[in-house]
């Protein structure tokens, strides 16, 4: 896949050098009941960073950043509602609500909780940060899921082909590498919609739980 210049508004003064790439679902649900990231989430390969960036938390984040930050919600806040991602084109990714204790991990890292992702927006080899490839839940006991985060990616193969040599980066922060059933992915969550005490760019955040 090409890569294609990304376009975001000059107010914004902080840009992501990622791009998507387009995944079948349904091929990698028949495979195992596991999304990429929850993967990525207990592969030692595909740990982030350590150091002070893999537990940024927004008080941290440039001032620069907090204007990219800020037009993201704005672009995202509708999707609180999650008929209208679902009318946005946005699908269950059929793994259901992924948390910490499923992978037998301490249950107290946390959950991720459940993704819906836009086909249309992988189908597109440009990442636009303000139309997220997925959108991540929580389930409530009563109402509607609780939008918590937001999640990009990219195949490896498609960034390293565009003449790039480090890892896509999204609010200074790098995506996270790892394999999945054959698929080679950059990815990266965005607790945009929930303090993460971990780190907002964290797979699991100790507030999210699948009830």
């Amino acid at each position: 896949m090409s890569v294609k210049k990304l376009m975001i508004p000059l107010v914004l003064v902080f840009a992501i050098s990622a791009t998507s790439a387009c995944r079948n679902v349904h091929d990698v649900a028949s495979a195992t009941p596991t999304s990429p990231s929850a993967t990525a989430a207990i592969s030692p390969a595909a740990s982030f960073p350590s150091g002070a960036t893999a537990g940024l938390t927004r008080a941290s984040i440039a001032a620069g950043d907090n204007q990219l930050l800020e037009a993201m919600r704005a672009a995202t806040a509708r999707f609180h509602n999650i008929d209208e991602a679902l009318a946005a084109g946005y699908v269950d990714d059929g793994f259901g609500c992924i948390d910490a204790a499923s992978f037998g991990l301490d249950p107290s890292v946390g959950g991720m909780g459940f993704h819906l992702i836009n086909d249309s927006l992988h189908a597109d080899p440009a990442t636009d940060p303000l139309r997220p490839d997925l959108l991540v839940y929580e389930p409530q006991p009563h109402g509607k899921p609780a939008l918590v985060a937001l999640e990009y990616e990219v195949f490896r193969p498609d960034w390293y082909g565009a003449g790039n040599t480090q890892p896509p980066t999204l609010l200074g922060q790098p995506f996270e590498s790892f394999d999945f059933e054959g698929l080679q992915i950059f990815g990266l969550h965005v607790w945009l919609w929930r303090n993460n005490p971990s780190g907002m760019f964290q797979d699991f955040n100790p507030k999210v739980a699948c009830r």
